[in-house]
Order: C-alpha cells, then sequence, then structure tokens
C-alpha cells in the first residue's frame, strides 16, 4: 500500500510539472515579450529625449525628411511642438510598443481604403521604434530614432485624419473648371484637432467613412484583390456576333471567366463543356452588359469580349479612385434627392438611401483631347476663334425649385456657329420652319434675312429664339435649379441617342427619357398642379374627361402671374436636391458591381494623384 502511495505521489507531481511547463509555453506563445523594464534597462533620460525632439526642428529645410521620408505637415508639426516646448506627445519612453501596434493596425489598413499604408510612414514607424531598442544602438542613436518615430506618428496621423475626412486630394483644385459640388472646407479645420484627442486609435478608426455606398466599394475591392494573381487570359472576340442558340466554343470561356467575377453562382447554373447559347445564359449576359454600361440585349459581341478582357488591377484602380470620390462628399443621409450620375448616363431618384426608380438620361459631350492645350493657346492669343467648345457636364449641386412648361430656347453663340450657321448654309428656310424668331440689335427680322457671315464674328448680332412646339430642342419640360451655368434637365424630341451606350452628346444640359415620370414624381402631393393638369397643358392625351373639365376651369388661376404665352412655370411646394456627380464604379441597389466608361477622361488624373502621393 505505501508504494503503491509514493507511486502516486510521484505520478501525481509529474503530472503537475508537465501542466505548468505546458501553461508557461502557451502563455510565451500567446504574449510577446513585453517591453516593460526597457526604460531602467536602456537608462532612458527624459531630458535627453527631449533635446534630440528639438534638435528635429532645428534644421533650416522647411520640409523634414527622416531617412528620405518626407514629413508631409513638417511645419504644422513645428509649430505644435515648440508650443508644448518640444515633449513628446505619443511616444514617451522606449515602453510604448503597444500602442505603436495599436496604430500600425489601423495605418496597416489604408489599403482597404485603396491607399498605401507606406504613405503613413508605417514601415518607417516600426523601423525606427525598432533601432531605438536594439541593443547594439548607441545611446544617442537610440534617441534619434525615438525622436524619429514621434515625429512620423504625428506626421501620419495629421495625414491619415485629413484623407479620411476631406480626401487624399481636393476636387476643386484638379478640376478647376468642372467641379462644383459642396465638398467640406478643409481650410477652416483645427489643424491640431488630431493631436488633441483623448484616444487617437478611436478618433481615428470614427473619422473613417462608413455610409453603405462606401462600405460597399471597400467589399468589392477586397474582393478584387484576391483576383491580382490569377493568370487574366484574352478570350479572343468572337468571328461573329454569338446570338440566342448559337453553338459556339468561345461560350466556355466566356462562362469561367462569368464565374470568377460572380455573376455565375455553380451551385445554381451548370457550366460543363458549355457550347450552346441558351436563354438562360444570355440573361447572364445582359446582367453583365447592364453592369459595364453597355446595351444588354445579350449579343456576345466583341463590346462585351472587351468587357470580360478588362484585367483587374483596371477594376482595381477604377474602385480605389471612387472610394477617394465618395471621401470628398457623402450625401447619404440627405433623406430625399436626386443624383444623375454622368458616366453612367441616369438618373436616380433616392429616399431614405433607396433607389425609387431611375430613368435615362444624355449628358454633355466630352472635350476633345487637346482641349487643354487649345484653351491655353486661346487664352494666350485672345481670339475668339481659337477657343475650343466645352460642352462637357459640369459637376454641381442645386435645388430643382419649378417647372417650365412649353418651353422657349434661346440658341447660345457657340450652337449658333458650330450648328446653326451650317444648317442654314443648306437650308436656307430651316430657321422659319424649325419655329424659330430672329432678333437683330433687339428688332425681329425675317429668318430669311439672316446674313451667313455675321455667325463666324466675334460677337453675333442675332438673338435666335425656338418658340415651343414639337420640335422644340427642349422638349415639353424643362426642370429648373439655381447654378451659374444655365444647365438644366429637359426634355428633347431627339430621341435615337437614348438608345446608345455612350449618350455623352447634349451641349451640356441633362436630356431626360422620360420627363413625365420625373414631373410627376416632383409633383406628387402637390398644392396646385398634378401630373394630368401638366399633360394637359403640354397636349399630352389624358383619358379622362372629368379632369379635363377640371382643368378648364383652373387653367387660368394656375397659369396667373406664371405664364409667357405660351410657356408656363410650375412651382414645386418644395425643392429637392439634385446632384450631378461623377462615379464609374459602384454597388447598384440589388448589391450588383457596377463600371462605367471614364466617359471625360477624370480617373486618370485622380489614380496620378493617388500613385505620386501629390496631396495635401
Amino acid at each position: 500500500m505505501k508504494g503503491n502511495s509514493i507511486n502516486h505521489l510521484q505520478k501525481s507531481h509529474a503530472l503537475f510539472l508537465a501542466l505548468v511547463v505546458l501553461f508557461l509555453s502557451a502563455c510565451q506563445e500567446k504574449s510577446p515579450q513585453l517591453d516593460f523594464g526597457l526604460n531602467e534597462k536602456l537608462n532612458f533620460s527624459t531630458s535627453e529625449y527631449q533635446a534630440q525632439l528639438h534638435a528635429n526642428f532645428s534644421i533650416s529645410d522647411s520640409v523634414i525628411n527622416i531617412n528620405n521620408s518626407r514629413v508631409q505637415n513638417s511645419d504644422t508639426l513645428r509649430h505644435f511642438y515648440s508650443g508644448r516646448d518640444y515633449q513628446p506627445l505619443f511616444i514617451k519612453n522606449f515602453e510604448e510598443k503597444s500602442f505603436i501596434d495599436s496604430l500600425l493596425s489601423v495605418l496597416g489598413k489604408a489599403d482597404e481604403h485603396g491607399l498605401n499604408p507606406e504613405s503613413y510612414h508605417f514601415t518607417q514607424i516600426q523601423e525606427e521604434f525598432s533601432n531605438s531598442i536594439k541593443d547594439n544602438t548607441e545611446k544617442t542613436e537610440r534617441y534619434r530614432h525615438l525622436a524619429n518615430t514621434e515625429l512620423l506618428i504625428s506626421d501620419a496621423i495629421l495625414k491619415y485624419a485629413y484623407h479620411m475626412r476631406y480626401g487624399v486630394v481636393n476636387p476643386k483644385e484638379i478640376f478647376l473648371d468642372s467641379y462644383y459640388l459642396p465638398i467640406p472646407d478643409s481650410s477652416s479645420r483645427d489643424l491640431f484637432k488630431p493631436l488633441k484627442q483623448s484616444s487617437i486609435i478611436q478618433y481615428l478608426n470614427d473619422i473613417q467613412p462608413k455610409n453603405k455606398k462606401y462600405k460597399d466599394l471597400q467589399t468589392a475591392l477586397k474582393h478584387f484583390e484576391t483576383f491580382k494573381n490569377l493568370e487574366w487570359h484574352k478570350i479572343p472576340a468572337p468571328a461573329k456576333k454569338i446570338k440566342l442558340g448559337d453553338r459556339d466554343k468561345l461560350l466556355f470561356q466566356v462562362s469561367k471567366r462569368l464565374i470568377t467575377l460572380g455573376f455565375i453562382d455553380t451551385s445554381k447554373m451548370k457550366i460543363d463543356g458549355y457550347s450552346f447559347y441558351d436563354s438562360l445564359f444570355a440573361d447572364v449576359i445582359k446582367k453583365f452588359q447592364r453592369a459595364n454600361g453597355l446595351i444588354d440585349d445579350g449579343v456576345i459581341s466583341k463590346n462585351t469580349i472587351d468587357k470580360l478582357n478588362v484585367a483587374p488591377n483596371e477594376y482595381i484602380n477604377k474602385i480605389k479612385v471612387n472610394l477617394e470620390r465618395l471621401r470628398w462628399i457623402d450625401y447619404s443621409d440627405t433623406s430625399r434627392y436626386i443624383l444623375v450620375n454622368i458616366p453612367d448616363f441616369r438618373l436616380y431618384v433616392i429616399e431614405n438611401g433607396k433607389e425609387v426608380f431611375d430613368i435615362k438620361v444624355c449628358t454633355g459631350r466630352k472635350r476633345y483631347a487637346n482641349f487643354d492645350k487649345q484653351y491655353l493657346f486661346y487664352k494666350h492669343t485672345k481670339n475668339w476663334r481659337n477657343k475650343p467648345e466645352d460642352w462637357e457636364t459640369p459637376i454641381l449641386y442645386g435645388q430643382i425649385s419649378n417647372l417650365i412648361l412649353n418651353p422657349t430656347w434661346t440658341v447660345p453663340s457657340s450652337i449658333m456657329r458650330e450648328e446653326i450657321a451650317s444648317k442654314v448654309r443648306r437650308d436656307s428656310a430651316y430657321l422659319e420652319r424649325a419655329n424659330f424668331r430672329v432678333y437683330k440689335n433687339g428688332d425681329r427680322i425675317n429668318p430669311l434675312d439672316v446674313n451667313l457671315n455675321d455667325f463666324a464674328t466675334g460677337n453675333i448680332p442675332y438673338t435666335i429664339i425656338q418658340d415651343p412646339g414639337e420640335g422644340n430642342a427642349l422638349g415639353k419640360i424643362k426642370f429648373m435649379f439655381d447654378n451659374p451655368f444655365g444647365i438644366y434637365l429637359h426634355d428633347t424630341p431627339t430621341r435615337e441617342p437614348f438608345s446608345y451606350s455612350n449618350r455623352a452628346v447634349s451641349h451640356g444640359c441633362v436630356r431626360v427619357e422620360k420627363p413625365l415620370r420625373l414631373a410627376e414624381y416632383l409633383l406628387n402631393n402637390n398644392s396646385t398642379w398634378n401630373i394630368d393638369y401638366l399633360k394637359i397643358e403640354i397636349g399630352s392625351k389624358v383619358n379622362d374627361y372629368s379632369i379635363m373639365e377640371e382643368f378648364k376651369q383652373k387653367r387660368n388661376e394656375l397659369r396667373k402671374n406664371s405664364s409667357y404665352g405660351q410657356t408656363t412655370e410650375v412651382k414645386l411646394d418644395k425643392t429637392i436636391p439634385l446632384f450631378i456627380d461623377y462615379y464609374t464604379a459602384w454597388v447598384d441597389g440589388n448589391g450588383v458591381l457596377n463600371f462605367s466608361d471614364d466617359v471625360y477622361r477624370q480617373d486618370k488624373i485622380i489614380m496620378d494623384y493617388l500613385q505620386s502621393g501629390k496631396n495635401n
């Protein structure tokens, strides 16, 4: 019995030792070596550290460089630290590894925003702090590395905070003559606000954009990042267009690409040597075409193959550029508004973050390739003949306040030169047939009496006005909002362009395919006008005879002080915000990632800034 007890105790003791060893081993794996005691071990001196931090700001150069890394906010930090007698703010001694790890965890996720963590000294902060606590580092060098860490961290925080709150670049500075949305004014900000936070980590997390559009694009970016190392073989263009019912060996390659891009769910749609183009496959193609700005006819042509061949890096860059756009302005908290997305050529009515409906639109024609060079030449010569025409629709904001029914159209001088003159040259009776009135020096003249040579002068002596009617260039309805460019939304008698995939065809204003649909929405619950009254006023059919009689009784009162002959102004009880914006990548209300062509060539300009580091 005694021998068994001793043996049992020995086994218990051995088991206890084994558990202790296992516990210590587990702790060692889970808890990295702590830095507590480093100050004592390395004989930390507050005064020597502070002196070195002061020395960092004593250089004569206005911009401080640390090992070839530019401190962006040198002047701001010089002023800030001098005001606190060069006492450190974040790195107070050698035992700050925990804080640095937390900060780098935030900065290291900059790539989730389409930004480079190295723009915020990510690696250099690690290296400088690591060098400050190495056993073989000389004493004076320790404080230099520690001071460098402090300075790099402060600069990184200021820069990161600015980028999250305002964007990397100011759109009003890079798109001087086309961007007029009301972005937050960064010039009035408290420069030192990020450095005054009680919890800087919490602050940096709180200021990151959190609206749904932004978060959805972040998810899309993460998805496409997984494709970066995939072989992206080019799918050859089909010998002829592939239509429903056709057989083509290219279909299998197309199906594989659609699976990769997430348009085919293989758990629901089986792809096995696909060579027959059936209706199920055609529906997927249509979805892909819609999401890429193509006509969704389900026909696989070169245009569709070209979109399927877009490399992952191109998708990634597009997403990064549009994340930057969403950092400039956030109107997601606007409960009810209208959005015109220029590259998408669509108008969206938004309520509480949801798309109520959308309508095709046409926007301004893009500038020709050498516009900037020609414009500089015009500014140098000051000769109107050298002035390039600019029909691009500007990016702007306004409040739709009223509708103009049966509008007149006063022809701008630029359109007289570019279009009217050539039409009159081909047909001398054009102005009369197209229902134009012509005035010269204030007096109305016969349209047949215009002199073509007058259209080639700097100051055209004519005022040309098109009366309301079927052929009026503005159609039957104008949607008005205040802006300095004379831009408005309007109806049009020219319907064909709405069938194009690229609808950048106008002179700058926005043509609306279904103006009655938009008007009906705007007049919902209006105190005076309704959509039926509007239809009767513009000559559209209303089937209800009683409504026609009702309007007949009310018409004079409704038009009182708001009519100009045939033309009538309809005021809205409440204005509605309108944003004319520019997105080439976005996630729609159905959760589908959409891409559009960069019709005004703006993406590359933004991407150059993001990649070059030319920012605030």
